[in-house]
């Protein structure tokens, strides 16, 4: 397909071709080749380096730059008081806060589906809910950070918590900055702190989001912060989505899984077929996972827990509970039990293409629509 000219001020600040940006998702799944795929489709690809230690942020970086010469980001999450002091997370004591009932509830469960139990988290991948993510404090993240710094990125992302520690140096770096919010008071204090642009991900958005509709959020969030700019998440797959999300305010969009379903995603073929074959009302939200709110495709697990009554634990505490039960329903094929973290808008996923193609269409949809479709339908004086 020829290049087409399709840019707004995402564009100019990152210095890419189309305002689309792949979303950090699992490090297994936002890894440099899908993160050089998107930036050398013309977007910007987002490594996820949540539980990367500074030794392998380093080399996530180097394989990046070996793929693709074009501008790329990094993506972690940031407890809060980073600066300022630093705790260890022990698995053991937090294996050991998990009440009877719920470990009665796992047990059951895995009995009488025959599901082998299986608590070797270092073997997670794509799909099941891991403990790896909350095995991070303030010391492990200051880590990452500087890490980051060193290695330049052309974009950071705070997938949780308030970067304004490190604007100043990221910029002295030529690095941009971004934060990933759910609510409009937590992208107005954000914006405060002098970052380059909000990113918004409504509650359409797979895995942890926020509970406000994108349709309520980008828009209040665009007349909040402004002149800060916005970035849309949550449920956008096509061109319909990017025309859509510019229209509420934003200058580009921030998508998940519809690369997820691309030929150079490294997730499971088990994973991307269940993204395909989903329809309307395939995802829920529920906090059996981690302990935190997260769109997921609807399991069996979901109805389990859903009758059992039972509280979801905090984090990391569910996360250990949930955890081994993916990881077992893995080892015998029971995908179907452990669920898949994904947006209401694989509902619109039509199958697997190269990523190159997933950018070009969402391109030349959305410029169809506001040039043609859009004119035709709409009468202004």
């Amino acid at each position: 397909m020829a290049a087409m000219r399709f840019r707004t001020s995402l564009c100019d600040l990152l210095g890419i071709d189309y305002p689309v940006m792949l979303a950090a998702m699992a490090p297994d799944v936002s890894d440099p080749q899908l993160v050089a795929a998107v930036s050398e489709a013309g977007g910007i690809g987002v490594l996820a380096c949540g539980d990367k230690d500074p030794d392998e942020i380093v080399a996530l970086a180097a394989e990046t730059r070996k793929l693709t010469g074009k501008p790329f980001g990094m993506d972690i999450a940031l407890p809060a008081r980073v600066e300022t002091y630093g705790f260890d997370f022990r698995e053991a004591a937090a294996k050991a806060k998990i009440p009877p009932q719920h470990l009665a509830f796992r047990e059951r469960f895995l009995r009488e589906r025959g599901i082998p139990f299986d608590d070797d988290t270092s073997r997670a991948t794509p799909g099941m809910s891991s403990v790896a993510a909350y095995k991070l404090g303030e010391t492990f993240s200051r880590q990452q950070v500087k890490a980051i710094l060193q290695e330049r990125p052309a974009l950071f992302v705070s997938a949780l918590g308030d970067p304004s520690f490190m604007v100043a140096e990221a910029r002295a770096r030529g690095i941009k900055v971004m934060s990933v919010v759910g609510k409009a008071k937590d992208a107005v204090n954000v914006a405060r702190g002098g970052i380059d642009a909000v990113i918004c991900t409504g509650t359409a958005a797979g895995g942890h989001s926020g509970e406000v509709d994108g349709m309520v959020l980008v828009p209040h969030v665009v007349e909040r912060i402004a002149p800060v700019p916005v970035v849309a998440g949550g449920g956008i797959v096509d061109g319909r989505g990017l025309a859509a999300a510019l229209a509420l305010g934003a200058i580009g969009v921030w998508v998940g899984s519809r690369f997820i379903a691309s030929e150079e995603c490294k997730a499971p073929a088990w994973y991307k077929a269940r993204l395909v074959e989903a329809g309307d009302g395939a995802t829920v939200r529920s906090k059996w996972y981690t302990g935190k709110t997260c769109r997921h495709l609807r399991s069996e697990w979901d109805t389990a827990w859903d009758a059992s009554g039972l509280p979801a634990l905090p984090m990391p505490e569910q996360a250990l509970l949930s955890t081994p039960m993916a990881l077992g329903a893995a080892q015998v094929g029971r995908h179907l039990e452990s669920g898949v973290f994904c947006g209401q808008g694989v509902a619109r996923i039509d199958g697997l293409l190269p990523v190159r193609e997933i950018v070009d269409r969402m391109i030349a949809d959305a410029r169809e629509i506001l040039l043609r479709e859009l004119p035709a339908r709409v009468s202004c004086a």
